[in-house]
């Protein structure tokens, strides 16, 4: 008995659990079946409703937040408007610090007005700040101390400034108006006399006059380097005075020159006064005026500290409360959704399990198995859409039994429908025509082309085509059919029509012969097109040949133009060669003219002193000394001539020959830039050549000048805007043994990119119309692939400069000779 009560006893908690799920099964069941019986309509009003129960319920939360926010922000808003007067505070504080500066470097009655305007305003500024911060004593009370301070600094700074100002008109100002006036009385009085006493009397009036700017800038600028150099001219003044005093011509001028003195003295003791008051104001500025503001500050400085604090405590607490609700908030949220996921699932699946079963029906049809049942989805709005597949299904079939009857009926007309063109014909078993139809079978059988009751052979139009007809009539005689037979008939203009038929026998149910029926065609357009291409195949050997030597007889010209613009390209680069070595030959010879001119007039006036016998023996050593420096000046200029000559022979053969010889690369380079030297120095661009010596060619140095003058004469015509100084670098290199690396650049403008594989192009100019030929890079690549047997490439991007890398044989290959025929 204790063992089965022990059992019992086990077994009753797993029992409990089935008897819940199956409770809930059967309430998962029972919803079920009252969702199938519920229209989707009101499933998705159900649904729609739940939804809007959450909303409202997240809503009221919302509010809730948003009056624990609304509330925060009441104290913030206090807590702000006093940051706003302590700002407001430190503002006019700042002001009046910078007008008391201003004040100080130029005293003005308006910024003394400003100040007082400022003190009062920063006054009322304290008294707001008081009334809103009352629990910041500690604050507010350093705040009032320091206005207190700053009130009594000011009032003293005030008193300084006005003691300033009497030193000033009193002490130095007054003063030297009667020293001006005893000064101006004096020179009158000594003009007359003695020329030394009266230069004395007026450099004491100089520098007095020097004396009295050098003190107005010291009271305007308070600079004590000039405070010490107006006392150091008064007093140098009260020595002069005194020295001048011992030579005065009578005793009236010693008893003014005595006042001067006691009038200069008392400038300098104003001075003195003067300097100490500047120095007492500046003691208040730094221990009243600037101490009051810098603990003005510094209360300031800790009233902000503690709104801060305040502020960071209100956030706190504001952070505490958004905290809970937004905790409930998005506890209820997750309840929420998940009722009303669970609850939109039961919906979607009682909607998605019946629509697919349908969507399946509708794709059976669709591919034309109308074979499969529609399910029983319930009498909702699935339930009438399955009612309206069953009436389609039903229609369907029947379309299918009308869809069959049709295809039978278009079998008969498929043959018809593939010969099918102009117009349709029919004949009778006797072979006539009984019908005719179609867009041209109205025109045809009105002008009586076509015509009923004949059969095709006697039509009178019928023209040509005996033998083909012989043919025709022997195959519809023998009831065959027959595809594509040609014939032709004449329009009332007497031109031919001519028509293409093609036509089946038509048979009885009993298989008598009942007639034709077929299509025609009009071919005359395709009849026309084959006798025009007969008549252009006859002479289009000719036209070829005529083409061909019109052909060779512009390229004929085209080669000698090309031919002629390079031979000119060629005299051009030789004349601008002529002009720049005239340029710089005109230098050295110059010079050499000049020298001997002078030797010239040497020679003249050392024989005139021969013959005068004046000739002294420095005045042979001058002359001998002058004769060396002016032979070895024309020397010198004479030299670099027949230099420049020289160099300008060996380019000028070179250029106008294309004779091939050994020759060093970095002499015939520096050669080539001698002579466009001139022309670059004139637009102020600069070249310069990075080319080791040693690097000997066996090639063709007159068209490697031409290939360098042309890419230079490029580079300045095109890299550089006008006005700008450009530079242009040659350098070269060895690659290996056999080959060198000739590079021409330049800092200019750039090549765009889009215009890169068209610049060695004929013709091809940016500067078409502005003297522009567009063969210079033209020859220049042809020199280098064919006649220097290299390689040329543009490195070049706009802004960046243009690079032409050129790769050379060091021992260029052999080109055969043309003849002269």
């Amino acid at each position: 008995m204790e063992t089965t009560r022990s059992s019992m006893g086990c077994h009753q908690p797993l029992c409990a659990d089935n008897t819940n799920i199956m409770r809930l099964m059967e309430s998962f069941t029972r919803l079920q079946h009252w969702l199938d019986a519920t229209s989707i309509q009101q499933r998705l009003r159900l649904l729609a409703l739940l939804s809007a129960a959450g909303l409202c319920m997240l809503l009221a939360l919302s509010l809730l937040a948003g009056s624990i926010k609304d509330g925060y922000f009441e104290a913030p808003d206090a807590l702000n408007a006093q940051q706003r007067q302590l700002q407001h505070f430190n503002t006019e504080t700042a002001r009046l610090q910078l007008t008391i500066q201003d004040n100080l470097h130029a005293p003005d009655d308006s910024l003394d007005e400003r100040i007082d305007g400022s003190t009062e305003k920063l006054l009322s500024e304290f008294q707001a700040l008081n009334r809103a911060a009352r629990g910041n004593k500690e604050a507010l009370d350093l705040l009032r101390k320091s206005l207190d301070d700053f009130s009594q600094g000011y009032l003293a700074l005030r008193q300084i400034n006005q003691r300033i100002d009497e030193h000033y008109h009193q002490e130095l100002i007054l003063p030297s108006q009667t020293a001006a006036a005893l000064l101006e009385k004096l020179l009158r009085e000594t003009s007359a006399a003695e020329p030394a006493h009266a230069e004395a009397s007026a450099r004491i009036h100089a520098a007095f006059i020097e004396t009295l700017l050098k003190m107005n800038t010291y009271y305007t600028k308070h600079e004590m380097t000039v405070s010490h150099a107006t006392r150091s001219a008064l007093e140098h003044l009260t020595q002069t005075i005194t020295a001048l005093e011992g030579k005065a011509l009578n005793e009236t001028e010693r008893r003014q020159l005595r006042d001067l003195q006691r009038q200069i003295q008392t400038m300098i003791s104003g001075l003195g006064n003067l300097q100490r008051a500047y120095a007492t104001r500046d003691q208040i500025m730094q221990d009243r005026i600037q101490a009051a503001l810098q603990h003005i500050a510094q209360g300031a400085s800790l009233l902000d500290g503690r709104y801060t604090a305040g502020e960071q405590a209100l956030r706190a607490r504001y952070a505490l409360h958004q905290g809970l609700v937004n905790g409930v908030a998005v506890t209820l949220s997750l309840l929420v959704i998940a009722v009303a996921f669970g609850l939109g699932t039961l919906i979607f699946r009682s909607i998605s399990t019946p629509l697919t079963q349908l969507l399946h029906t509708v794709e059976a049809y669709s591919a034309g198995d109308f074979q499969h049942p529609v399910p029983d989805v319930g009498n909702n709005e699935l339930g009438q859409l399955a009612g309206s597949l069953r009436e389609f299904r039903l229609s369907a079939l029947q379309r299918n039994l009308a869809e069959r009857a049709l295809r039978d009926s278009e079998g008969r007309f498929r043959a018809l429908s593939d010969m099918s063109s102009d117009f349709f014909w029919e004949q009778n078993s006797m072979l006539q025509y009984t019908a005719f139809s179609g867009q041209r079978a109205g025109e045809l059988l009105t002008s009586n082309v076509l015509k009923l009751g004949v059969r095709p052979w006697e039509n009178p139009r019928v023209v040509e085509y005996e033998d083909e007809w012989a043919l025709h009539r022997q195959q519809v005689e023998s009831h065959e059919a027959f595809r594509d037979f040609e014939f032709a008939l004449q329009l009332e203009s007497g031109t031919y029509l001519y028509l293409l038929a093609s036509g089946d026998p038509v048979w009885s149910e009993n298989g008598d012969f009942r007639g034709y029926r077929g299509t025609a065609k009009d071919v005359s357009a395709q009849k026309a097109s084959e006798a025009k291409i007969r008549e252009f195949n006859l002479t289009l050997e000719q036209r070829v040949i005529e083409r061909t030597q019109a052909l060779e007889h512009s390229n004929q010209q085209l080669s000698q133009a090309m031919e002629q613009l390079v031979q000119r390209e060629k005299l051009a680069s030789l004349g601008n060669l002529v002009a720049g070595v005239a340029h710089e030959l005109n230098t050295p010879l110059g010079n050499a003219l000049v020298a001997a001119t002078s030797l010239h007039d040497q020679v003249r006036e050392i024989e005139q002193r021969i013959d005068s016998g004046n000739l002294r023996k420095s005045d042979l050593t001058e002359f001998i000394q002058l004769s060396r420096e002016g032979c070895e000046l024309i020397e010198r200029n004479a030299h670099r001539a027949v230099d420049l000559v020289a160099n300008f022979k060996q380019v000028a053969v070179d250029q106008t020959s294309a004779q091939r010889r050994g020759f060093d690369l970095a002499q015939t380079v520096s050669e080539v830039v001698a002579t466009l030297s001139p022309s670059l120095r004139k637009q102020q661009h600069t070249i310069s050549i990075d080319i080791p010596p040693g690097i000997e060619l066996d090639s063709y140095p007159g068209p490697l000048d031409q290939v360098i003058t042309n890419l230079v004469t490029n580079a300045t015509v095109h890299a550089f805007a006008p006005g700008d100084a450009g530079h242009i670098l040659i350098s070269a290199s060895m690659v290996g043994v056999d080959e060198i690396l000739l590079m021409i650049s330049d800092n200019g403008v750039g090549i765009p990119v889009d215009k890169h594989a068209r610049v060695f192009d004929p013709f091809f100019t940016t500067r078409m119309g502005q003297g522009g030929s567009g063969l210079g890079l033209y020859i220049v690549y042809n020199i280098v692939i064919s006649l220097l047997g290299g390689s040329i490439q543009l490195l070049s991007s706009p802004g960046m400069g243009t690079c032409f890398v050129l790769r050379l044989p060091r021992i260029a290959p052999e080109v055969e000779e043309e003849d002269d025929a």
